[in-house]
Order: structure tokens, then sequence, then C-alpha cells
């Protein structure tokens, strides 16, 4: 067994030796001429930023001046193509005390000598740690290439694998939204399978509170959008909004003189914030004309489409249409039995197209 002497001999010398490994480095050994041919006589400064090498060697910046005599250039630099941080060594060439040019150089490891045209980062090109030097072409530089690539459809912001594509507005292929289980429509919307594009319609809910002639507050599971859309019928007479009861949010508040007693029936239809293209929604709208018990001919502000989707009430009572009155475009004709009187509650609502 080693003394303890002995170990601390062994990891002194090991941390030694870590101390003193240098980094890889590559030769590059050339000869350099004038561009008339002479032999370069001059002196190459080459500085560098502070990076990490592949060995994690950190090498500090710094500038080195490498004298070069009748054109003979050797001098020896850590890689910079496969470091783990980027870096290029910027290389400038004087001659006589003046600055002849500027050269940039990425140099990769190499267990041989290498030339500067080995080295040499051409312009317009990019280098740094990973791969080496790549050069960068513009789409504009492949004739053609452009026109191509207009004729792919986008990738648009809420493309997913697994969903059903739909072209968005800009002409990018996008991924349908919506649960798994919903139907697709042409428009690119989903909804519930046998639902309208992205309506959602409730029918006949009775509203949740207690019927005994004392309570005057019912709650509905879901908050009316638009609120005029509610159609609230007490023992199948329809109840006018803001007379007979009011509605916030989804609290309906009945009229002292209207609270439900025991025994009577209380059913709500509404809708939550319907979508259809094309298609509009008038909700409990009194038509222009006198209400005296004279005048028959009451307009509506648009023409129902389609004009059986007119629902007329009288003082709580659905109208029928052809008996009571009759359409024509936005105006009602109520048949002399069927004219309103003095202070009755004449309420309409009915679809439109947009």
């Amino acid at each position: 067994m080693l003394s303890f002497k002995w170990w601390l001999l062994f990891a002194g010398l090991a941390f030694s030796a870590k101390l003193q490994a240098t980094p890889p480095l590559t030769t590059i050994s050339d000869t350099l001429y004038n561009a008339d041919g002479t032999l370069f006589n001059g002196v190459l400064t080459i500085t560098w930023p502070a990076f990490e090498a592949s060995d994690t060697t950190a090498i500090a910046a710094g500038t080195l001046t490498v004298q070069v005599t009748n054109g003979v250039l050797y001098v020896q630099l850590v890689p910079t193509t496969n470091a783990n941080t980027g870096a290029v060594y910027t290389v400038t060439f004087a001659s006589e005390g003046v600055v002849e040019f500027t050269e940039t150089w990425a140099v990769p490891p190499s267990t041989i000598a290498l030339r500067v045209r080995d080295v040499l980062v051409p312009n317009g090109t990019i280098s740094g740690s990973g791969p080496p030097v790549t050069t960068l072409i513009s789409i504009a530089d492949v004739t053609g290439l452009q026109a191509a690539l207009n004729l792919y459809a986008l990738i648009g912001t809420s493309f997913a694998p697994s969903r059903t594509a739909i072209i968005d507005a800009t002409g990018a292929i996008d991924g349908a939204t919506g649960t798994l289980s919903d139907c697709m429509h042409v428009d690119g919307t989903s909804a519930p399978c046998g639902s309208s594009g992205s309506a959602t319609f409730v029918d006949a809910e009775t509203p949740a509170g207690a019927i005994n002639g004392a309570n005057g507050s019912f709650t509905l599971a879901n908050t009316p959008n638009p609120a005029a859309s509610l159609t609230l019928f007490l023992n199948g007479l329809l109840q006018d909004q803001g007379v007979d009861y009011t509605l916030s949010a989804n609290m309906i508040t009945f009229a002292t003189a209207g609270v439900p007693q025991t025994g009577d029936i209380l059913r709500a239809n509404y809708r939550l914030a319907v979508s259809l293209p094309g298609v509009g929604f008038v909700d409990q709208v009194t038509p222009t004309g006198s209400i005296n018990g004279v005048n028959t001919v009451f307009t509506l502000s648009q023409s129902p489409s389609p004009s059986a989707s007119l629902t007329v009430f009288l003082n709580g009572l659905l109208m029928s249409a052809g008996v009571d009155y009759t359409l024509s475009g936005a105006a009602i004709t109520f048949a002399s039995a069927s004219v309103p009187q003095t202070g009755d509650i004449l309420l309409c609502s009915y679809r439109i197209a947009e």
C-alpha cells in the first residue's frame, strides 16, 4: 500500500503535467509573394478573441506578430473550426510599415502543415466552431428557386402533426382547432358533430332555483351571449326581459309580481357566442308601428331570412304565421282578430342573411 507521502508525490506530478499541457496546434507554412512575383517581406499581425479550444483549454484574447522574410511564413495556431466557442483569426499584412491588406483565417485541426489558402475565409462566408466554413447562397442566386418556392404553401402558426389541415386566411397550411371528436366544416371551423359552424345553442333548460312562490332568483348553466338571445317561458308564456325579469350574466331575477309559483314550469332557450358564416340573429325586438287596436301593419328593421325563422309573440303568446299574421319582406300584417291592442307587448325574433 502506498504511503501518504508517495500519494502526494504522484498527485503533484499529475497536477504538474496537467498545468504543462498545451492545446492542440495547427501549423501554417507557406511561401508568400507580391503581385509582381517578388517574395513578400513584411510582418503579419494576427489577432483573435477569447475562445475555448476543442479540448476545453481557455484561449485568452491576444495578438501575435510574425516576421516574414523572403516569403517564408511559419506559424502555429490553435484550431478554431472545432472550437467550443466560435472564433476566427484576423490577419493584417504590412510591408515597409504600410498595411497592405487584412484577411480572416479559420484554422481547422490538422496533423500536417497547411497553406494560407487552406485557412483563408473568403468574403461573404461565416466561420466559427462546428463544421468547416460554409458559403452562404441567397435564394436570388439560384435561377428559378424563388418561383418554385412560391408554388408551395407556407406553414401557419397553428400547424400541428396529426391535425386536419386547413388553408388559413393568408393561404398558409394550418391545423384545425377543436377536440378530436369534432366535425369539420367547409369554412375551416370545427364544432361538435351535428352542430353548425361554431354555434352553440341551449334549448329547454330549466334554470336552477326553487319554484315555490317565494324565490325570485334563478341561475342558468351558462351566460347567454348575447343577453337578448335568452327566451324565458313561464307556463308557456314568453317573459319580457326588463319587465318580467332582469338578467345579469347567468342570473335571472323576477319582478315581484312575476315570481314563479309552486307547480309552474320555467324553461329557457339561449345562445353562446354563435358564429355562423352568412347568418345573423335579431332577438326580441318590437317592430315599428302604433299599438293602438287599429293599426295592423308593423315593420321590422330587416327582412327575416328565411321568413319561417320569424317568431312573433303578443303578450307572451306565440302567434301563428298565416293565421294570426302574414309576412311580406319586412312587413307584418295582422289579421283583424289578432290586432295588437293598446298596452300590448309585441316581440319578434328572427334570422337574417349577412
